[in-house]
């Protein structure tokens, strides 16, 4: 069965070129192993913003926001080395982020043009294991729908 190529697969293609992912490792879609060295994107529940018009009707307003969640899986635990290359590993991705922003270098939207994407949340394991530790970055996504 082909790919679809929707938002979460254009934002996750984006991701894929960012010099710190490695592009030998899996790159998920809303489900992630519990192995280490893979990178998952997860799409979040986000609320559309809209207004009445003049006739009363309930419509979408042109700008809207829409929340992603990159998650990667690392090795870790006492090593404190490790731990701390985990963190600067998604520091090099936030800031990637916060790079590509500024240079309004974004992903192709379906319906729409994207306006920004940022970091919502720094890195953090959200969850551990004794020898891998899922990390998150939650990402807001602002775009104009055309």
């Amino acid at each position: 069965m082909p790919i679809t190529v929707n938002n979460t697969e254009q934002l996750r293609l984006w991701f894929r070129t960012c010099p710190a992912i490695a592009s030998s490792k899996r790159f998920g879609v809303d489900f992630s192993t519990e192995k280490a060295d893979e990178y998952t994107i997860f799409s979040v529940p986000s609320t559309l913003n809209t207004r009445r018009n003049i006739l009363g009707e309930e419509v979408l307003e042109d700008v809207q926001t829409q929340n992603f969640i990159f998650s990667s899986n690392a090795y870790f635990g006492a090593d404190i080395r490790q731990n701390l290359m985990n963190l600067g590993f998604h520091q090099a991705i936030v800031d990637w982020i916060v790079e590509q922003n500024a240079e309004r270098h974004f992903p192709d939207w379906d319906g729409g043009q994207i306006e920004s994407i940022l970091p919502t949340l720094t890195a953090a394991p959200v969850q551990a294991g004794s020898t891998v530790a899922r990390y998150q970055i939650q990402l807001k996504i602002k775009y104009r729908r055309i």
